[in-house]
């Protein structure tokens, strides 16, 4: 059974959405960007990154206790805006000792004063979680759910390479890169790649139990299935982005799939309107009550202006 956590449990946003605060499905939970945000959708201790970290943590382990079933917190997916990445994970990993952090610089947010949003990720076991290095480049793995939980950090793709090795293609369902080189064809590529200022690689990939079935929609959309699981990833090119969005909803084949989480990467400005102009076009495609969803602003994409992805369910005659 998918079981949904409605926005506004404990903050909300500014405008209307069509979205979960959390989603919960066959032993995994994905919440939407916990952002430092009250009730009417105002920032939280403007400016200071570790107080909304602190908040920020609060949030998230008030989501865990508010899931139907007990769930181990697993990997956060932390964008934020610091030079000192520590003034953001430290509070963070106080609140979460056990818990993979994978950080993302972001060159800015989309409301004045705010500095963090985070993905939880939660299985209904305790994660196993294992680490390579190879040089400078660190791959954790956390096992345990119904998918394995990759996270991949190199100061450039080269020095990735060597433990990409490690991963079978044949496995991986979905794929998030933030670099500025595409990974080697072998591994599979999401629609766009982030841009990363500094020149850095990092990844957030899952892993399916068994091979993954790749095909592309009609309008030329990524779809990967394994399983009960499926991940969809398209782009839009327009400058503007509520077009670019349409032209990315449009791309996709959502047939048959119960999306449980939806992120977004766009090329957009330190301006609340910018995420609104792109949200409202993606949200107005979700039935209520609406995957978790993240939609954050990014320095650049290779090859787009907005980029999304979605981790499903698919749907099976029984529900």
């Amino acid at each position: 059974m998918i079981r949904h956590l409605p926005m506004g449990l404990m903050w909300n946003m500014p405008i209307p959405v069509a979205c979960s605060l959390a989603v919960a499905s066959d032993g995994l939970a994905v919440t939407c960007g916990q952002c430092p945000l009250d009730g009417d959708g105002q920032v939280l201790a403007p400016g200071d990154a570790a107080a909304q970290a602190g908040v920020v943590a609060a949030m998230g382990q008030g989501v865990l206790a508010h899931l139907p079933d007990p769930h181990h917190p697993a990997l956060l997916v932390v964008y934020h805006d610091c030079t000192d990445p520590q003034d953001v994970l430290t509070p963070l990993a106080k609140a979460f000792p056990q818990t993979t952090l994978a950080p993302v610089r972001l060159p800015h947010f989309y409301y004045p004063g705010m500095r963090i949003e985070v993905d939880l990720y939660a299985i209904t076991t305790p994660p196993r979680t294992t680490v390579e290095t190879r040089g400078p480049a660190r791959l954790t793995r956390i096992d345990g759910g119904p998918l394995a939980l990759l996270h991949l950090t190199a100061p450039d793709m080269p020095s990735a390479l060597p433990l990409l090795t490690c991963i079978d293609p044949a496995l991986v369902l979905s794929a998030q890169w933030f670099a500025a080189d595409p990974p080697p064809s072998h591994i599979p590529d999401p629609a766009a790649r982030v841009i990363l200022p500094d020149g850095s690689v990092s990844a957030i990939l899952t892993l399916a139990a068994t091979p993954v079935t790749a095909t592309t929609t009609q309008g030329g959309a990524i779809l990967r299935r394994a399983g009960r699981f499926a991940w969809t990833s398209a782009t839009g090119t327009a400058p503007d982005l509520a077009q670019s969005a349409h032209q990315a909803m449009d791309a996709l084949d959502l047939s048959g799939l119960t999306i449980l989480k939806a992120t977004t990467h766009y090329a957009g400005g330190p301006r609340p309107q910018d995420l609104h102009a792109n949200l409202a076009v993606r949200h107005a495609r979700f039935p209520m009550p609406g995957p978790a969803s993240t939609g954050v602003p990014v320095a650049g994409l290779a090859t787009a202006t907005l980029a999304i992805d979605m981790l499903a369910i698919v749907d099976s005659p029984a529900e």
